[in-house]
């Protein structure tokens, strides 16, 4: 099963049919899916011998009618699920990113309904997802869900809102729940005022230094901390 289809029947699953019920001419999830993903192989662009950067940022303009569907489903949910598509499918094609991947819709008056326009580009972040093997940076690593994040600023914040750097989806944890802070005494898990807490090593604390192998709970989401990528090989 390809990417597209299971990323199709997830949004369908997660949303009971409902774009089924727009029609065959509307703009449909997979378009978009479908779009991301030609999109970044047109504009990957090979660095090294071993490395290929692709834009981590995307933006859509979409017509009135579409863009008004989205918001009205749920605009950050679809985004979310569209970036973490575009992710997978950047680890099958090895490319790297050098911050979080990002869907952003706007809304544009000239478009006409079931047109759009995408445009990308690389943009620096606090966070950028490991797709590639390569990927060796001594950096600070989170593991969130399977998936390895490169600490690469300072601060890195998590939390359930789109403003955050690395967006997990889970309902337990709170929309800016911690920050991790990479300082010269060591590297720091900050609990943000959250409503669930932080947990290091299963003890709930407002603050605590990490030492490599550390696991993080929020929600119900368990994250492993790692000193460096290098640990990873």
């Amino acid at each position: 099963m390809s990417f597209l289809d299971r990323f199709e029947k997830k949004v369908e699953g997660t949303v009971n049919g409902v774009f089924a019920k727009f029609g065959s001419k509307d703009l449909q999830p997979v378009d978009l899916s479908s779009a991301l993903e030609r999109e970044i192989d047109a504009q990957a662009m090979p660095v090294g011998r071993d490395r290929t950067v692709a834009p981590n940022e995307y933006r859509f303009k979409l017509s009135t009618p579409d863009f008004d569907r989205i918001e009205s489903w749920g605009s950050e949910a679809m985004a979310n699920e569209l970036a973490d598509n575009l992710t997978k499918y950047a680890e099958s094609q090895h490319y790297a990113f050098i911050g979080p991947v990002v869907v952003i819709f706007e809304e544009d008056l000239d478009l006409a309904k079931g047109d759009f326009h995408l445009s990308s580009e690389s943009v620096q972040g606090n966070a950028a997802p490991v797709t590639t093997p390569s990927e060796t940076k001594d950096c600070p690593v989170l593991e969130i869900n399977g998936r390895q994040y490169l600490l690469t600023a300072q601060q890195t914040t998590l939390g359930r809102g789109s403003n955050c750097d690395i967006v997990i989806d889970d309902p337990g944890i709170s929309r800016k729940h911690l920050e991790i802070d990479i300082t010269d005494k060591g590297v720091i898990a900050r609990d943000l005022g959250s409503t669930n807490g932080t947990y290091v090593e299963g003890h709930q604390v407002p603050a605590a230094t990490l030492l490599d192998g550390n696991t993080i709970t929020i929600g119900r989401t368990r994250i492993l901390y790692w000193a460096s990528a290098q640990e990873q090989e």
